[in-house]
């Protein structure tokens, strides 16, 4: 089997509900020119229980999804080297330069045709819009691939911003290459889950732009089932 089939089918095999490969277009930290990216996707149930404010049980699920991205990461990350390889594992969720990481899981996903951002900021995957976290590795591995960057499928739906708390999202329309402080505020949005969340989680997280978005949960799959 070809390693990078053996990688897609392990990842499938362990919850990934998308799986893509990438040549990436800008330089990284590690000089690493592709990547591999992938989607896990949230509980319907648990993200449908977001209302004004996130939940405890949200909370912990967003932390139990990034422990296991950082170790399938990992895992594929070894397959890489066994196989002659160079790679890195890109932390699931990690700030180390302010708000930003080490690289955006965003634009791997977005280039390797999993989906694209929208006006909120998240990545909304072609298979459960917004309700993913994402996995990035980083590689030398040639991968053939050269997928489609599809645009951001918002339109006019401006429910995110409306719905935004923190009034943090502009409702502008992504680009493929935007800088993220068009389209988001993230020093509103982080300074509000801090003051307004602080009893859940230590206000790291929110999830309202995304429990309203219609591109994810039961709307998603009723328009997958009938696009009228």
């Amino acid at each position: 089997m070809e390693l990078q089939d053996k990688i897609r089918d392990f990842l499938l095999g362990h919850g990934a509900g998308q799986v893509g490969f990438c040549h990436l277009e800008e330089d990284n930290p590690f000089s690493l020119p592709y990547a591999i990216s992938y989607t896990i996707p949230l509980s319907d149930a648990i993200v449908d229980q977001i209302d004004t404010a996130p939940t405890h049980t949200y909370f912990h699920h967003y932390r139990s999804i990034n422990a296991l991205i950082d170790q399938l990461s990992l895992r594929v990350g070894r397959m890489l080297a066994d196989a002659g390889y160079r790679y890195v594992p890109v932390p699931a969720s990690q700030s180390v330069n302010g708000l930003q990481g080490i690289f955006s899981h965003k634009y791997a996903a977005s280039l390797s045709g999993l989906g694209a951002v929208g006006k909120s900021g998240l990545f909304l995957s072609t298979n459960h819009g917004p309700r993913v976290r994402l996995g990035t590795i980083l590689t030398d591995f040639p991968f053939p691939d050269k997928p489609e960057v599809l645009d951001s499928p918002c339109g006019d739906c401006n429910l995110c911003a409306r719905s935004c708390p923190a009034m943090a999202i502009s409702g502008k329309a992504w680009e493929a290459g935007a800088e993220r402080d068009m389209i988001l505020d993230a020093r509103a949005c982080s300074d509000y889950m801090k003051s307004a969340f602080q009893h859940i989680g230590r206000g790291v997280v929110c999830g309202i732009c995304m429990k309203v978005c219609p591109k994810g949960g039961t709307l998603h799959a009723k328009d997958k089932q009938d696009p009228k």
